[in-house]
């Protein structure tokens, strides 16, 4: 699998220090704003950080302890996709009775418990990573969607208590580093063999699919000779864009046939 080429992104320590920085946050929030809204739809401050915390639960559960009760099935990604969102929604309404500090103490406690689990795993094992691939992936890049996940949700906490302070500079450029692996996978254009097309995630990186034939797309690093088509996205267009939100209107730059940049746009590093 073309993955198992790249390097390992080892983000156990950096998941550590994400989830030191959102105790110390979450401790400092008054109650007025534990109850903020955030940009996710009808979710509070309090909502996300009871979802961070069954995300901490539901890996404990179902990769360590090897319980699978809490699954989610679908037949369909459609199928999926809802029965996951009513799944976390069945969880948040259960959990509004506990406290700030019991939700903080919490996290605290099954933080430590995944560390511990992830120093367990051999990196260039099985994972898998849904948006990156059908098939297993390195543990590694398992791991690293975690970390992902974890810094989005942080972040539109921090957005929407006006507390967003290093949080971009110290993680964003692994989390788009993670994220680039969405793209070879989703993105699915027919163009001839050899045709390339250049993605800047500015600090993410400089990256280049090419394609294989019969829609199949290899991704690269670094910056093509002479693309076909190119995207450049800023830092805050480039996370807003793979995590379905908005995206700033001079944000991104394409350059080249729509046919090859517009279908960039519906690419996702999320269950949606």
């Amino acid at each position: 699998m073309e993955i198992h080429r790249f390097p390992a992104i080892d983000t156990r320590q950096l998941l550590t220090t994400l989830r030191t920085d959102l105790i110390d946050l979450l401790s400092d929030l008054s109650p007025s704003e534990w109850s903020t809204g955030t940009a996710v739809p009808r979710w509070r401050v309090k909502d996300l950080v009871l979802h961070l915390l069954d995300d901490d639960l539901s890996v404990l559960s179902r990769g360590r302890d090897r319980d699978a009760s809490g699954v989610v099935q679908g037949t369909t990604h459609d199928e999926f996709v809802q029965s996951l969102a009513a799944k976390n929604q069945l969880w948040i309404d259960g959990a509004q009775k506990l406290s700030s500090e019991a939700s903080i103490g919490l996290i605290r406690w099954a933080g430590l418990q995944l560390d511990e689990y992830y120093q367990t795993l051999e990196l260039d094992g099985e994972g898998h990573v849904s948006w990156a691939s059908d098939e297993p992936v390195p543990t590694w890049l398992d791991i690293a969607r975690e970390f992902t996940e974890r810094w989005v949700h942080q972040m539109q906490i921090r957005e929407g208590v006006d507390r967003v302070g290093d949080h971009v500079e110290k993680y964003l450029p692994t989390v788009l580093r993670t994220f680039v692996w969405a793209m070879p996978h989703q993105y699915r254009v027919d163009a001839a063999e050899g045709v390339t097309v250049q993605v800047n995630l500015d600090s993410g990186g400089t990256w280049h699919l090419m394609c294989l034939g019969s829609g199949r797309w290899s991704l690269g690093e670094g910056p093509s000779t002479r693309p076909d088509a190119s995207a450049h996205f800023s830092d805050d267009a480039a996370w807003r864009w793979l995590t379905g939100g908005s995206v700033p209107p001079d944000g991104v730059v394409f350059e080249g046939p729509g046919r090859l940049t517009d279908p960039i746009l519906q690419i996702r590093a999320i269950i949606a």
